[in-house]
């Protein structure tokens, strides 16, 4: 899904830059290389793997909490919807950073970072860890 990240993102940010997906790809592909058409997916695996892996370890967890520890006697229902919400809370501020590192990578021209360490580092240097909700608050795509 990177490749049409990248186009749809840098759409999002300048609706004019690309007439279509496709010659997205091909002006991306002409000046990056393939490189450029995929640019943003370590970013984008790491991030969702610690979303995915935070969503369904927390939902256990919080299941168990409001389920047998704090409301017992609470319909099964509202205890697996609660957890559900609060374990996609917690997965979703996992994923934030990666997020903006992936945002950052692929609306600036040219790329904000090559990869993914380049990223991290960067943001890590001129804003310290704040900079990551900072970052993703304030990118081009927020500012519409």
């Amino acid at each position: 899904m990177t490749p049409l990240d990248v186009v749809k993102t840098r759409r999002q940010v300048d609706p004019h830059i690309y007439k279509s997906n496709f010659q997205g790809w091909a002006k991306i592909y002409r000046a990056e290389g393939l490189r450029g058409v995929f640019l943003g997916w370590a970013p984008t695996f790491v991030g969702y793997s610690f979303q995915g892996a935070g969503k369904y370890g927390f939902y256990e967890v919080f299941k168990y909490w409001y389920g047998d520890k704090l409301f017992p006697n609470m319909n099964r229902t509202l205890v697996y919807l609660g957890a559900s919400a609060s374990a996609e809370f917690l997965a979703d501020m996992a994923l934030c950073p990666w997020e903006a590192i992936k945002v950052r990578m692929q609306t600036t021209i040219p790329p904000y970072a090559s990869n993914l360490r380049d990223g991290w580092s960067r943001i890590v240097a001129k804003e310290g860890i704040a900079g990551y909700e900072h970052s993703f608050l304030s990118s081009p795509l927020t500012k519409r």
